[in-house]
């Protein structure tokens, strides 16, 4: 019964394959303030609240805001909506997006303010070693130069936020080498006209227009400097009518890395160590550098909440691992997907207890997910997260595929030839 009401609604989502990435996002007003390398379509978000009948009476939950796509389209529809997000700098960018009530005449006389004063001061602070191999010198003055009169000169925490944004924005249009692909590109050269401030300029300009399309909405949400994995007391159990979301993949793609650059530019971290202590720590672990190798022991692992209420699960998955690690002892990288998949799974069984706390009994959970098949040994994600959702507190769920996934990766040595989709998992 259950699978036959889920697919005809899903049927009504009409998916294509670029639902699950942030291909639509590019051309919409707010959506397009931030591009993120793993997001996914506004449509999708719309679809949903369009196919449940979501309402004033609604709220709908975001375990992984990112780049606030949920949380902006829930706003735009005047649906109440939640989210937690354990990046300090995407927390700030969906902080940026989701405030409509910015005086557009005030930017604009800061904006002439900066304009006149740029060419007549010095940045007080040094550059960041990573970003001087990054953007001309030129540029990387007026960055910096930017940042800090944001700093110094905007006492208003909504319009130091949106100029932030804006200023996000820039670094990855001004740099030399593409940065958020999901890391730093240095085969490739951007071509790039606009002096760092023009760029700046333009992009606050743009954004100045598109709050045009949502004069007078309402605030309907709230974003959350929060892990996921641990409960957000700012968010009462069974307050929510659903949740829609998009957690990492089990992929080796560190969300910690990725941002390093605009992180590094805004004084969220410094180097390696930090992004270790302060941003990968407050992530589902989703890449071999969460963690370290030496210190996992999966005799102690299996005495764990998570093993011991996943039994049945782990043991079929295991004989899975123990191939996984004895591919990785033959290869170069000798990377521990193995232990990767155990954290991934636990941190995830973590996420579904907070997710099943918050929703009211009865409601969906709609995720956007990608198979995976570490050292070419396919693992059954989307199903087994499926399968860790029932002991959480959920009753059933269904797959629904979207589109095949990792075939430009074909030609790279040592990939393996087994086709991955990248699918939504709906719970209830």
């Amino acid at each position: 019964m259950f699978k036959g009401i889920i697919k005809s609604k899903m049927s009504q989502l009409q998916l294509n394959q670029h639902i699950g990435t942030a291909k639509d996002n590019r051309n919409n007003p707010i959506h397009d303030w931030y591009r993120f390398t793993a997001g996914f379509s506004y449509k999708l978000v719309e679809k949903i609240i369009d196919i449940e009948k979501l309402g004033p009476n609604d709220c709908i939950y975001e375990s992984f805001a990112g780049c606030g796509t949920t949380l902006v389209s829930a706003q735009k529809n005047g649906i109440r909506a939640v989210g937690n997000e354990g990046q300090e700098l995407l927390f700030n960018v969906i902080k940026g997006k989701l405030d409509w009530s910015v005086d557009a005449e005030s930017i604009r006389k800061i904006i002439t303010d900066l304009e006149k004063s740029i060419s007549n001061k010095q940045s007080k602070k040094p550059y960041h070693q990573l970003l001087e191999t990054l953007y001309s010198n030129s540029n990387l003055y007026q960055l910096y130069f930017i940042r800090d009169y944001i700093v110094e000169n905007v006492k208003q925490n909504n319009i130091s936020s949106f100029l932030n944004l804006a200023l996000t924005q820039s670094l990855h249009k001004v740099s030399i080498h593409p940065i958020a692909i999901p890391y730093i590109s240095r085969s490739k050269t951007l071509s790039n006209t606009l002096s760092a401030f023009d760029t700046f300029k333009n992009t606050v300009f743009k954004m100045i227009e598109d709050l045009k399309t949502v004069i007078d909405k309402p605030v309907t949400t709230e974003i959350f400097l929060h892990d996921s994995r641990k409960k957000n007391e700012a968010i009462k159990d069974n307050s929510c009518t659903i949740c829609i979301t998009s957690p990492p993949y089990l992929n080796n793609l560190d969300y910690g890395e990725v941002s390093k650059v605009c992180s590094h530019f805004f004084g969220f971290t410094n180097d390696w160590n930090e992004i270790t202590e302060k941003v990968r720590k407050h992530l589902v672990t989703g890449a071999t550098t969460h963690y370290k190798e030496s210190e996992f022991d999966i005799e102690i692992w299996k005495t764990e909440e998570f093993y011991l209420n996943n039994k049945i699960i782990m043991d079929s998955l295991l004989p899975d691992i123990i191939q996984i690690e004895n591919i990785s002892k033959t290869r170069k990288g000798k990377k521990s997907f193995h232990i990767l998949a155990l954290y991934y799974f636990q941190d995830m069984y973590q996420v579904f207890l907070e997710m099943r706390r918050v929703l009211r009994s009865g409601s969906k959970a709609y995720l956007v997910l990608g198979d995976s098949a570490p050292y070419g040994v396919f693992i059954d994600t989307t199903k087994i997260l499926g399968e860790i959702a029932k002991n959480c507190g959920f009753n059933k769920y269904d797959i629904v595929k979207i589109r095949e996934r990792g075939t430009k990766w074909q030609s790279l040595t040592y990939r393996h030839n087994i086709k991955l989709s990248e699918n939504i998992l709906v719970l209830e």
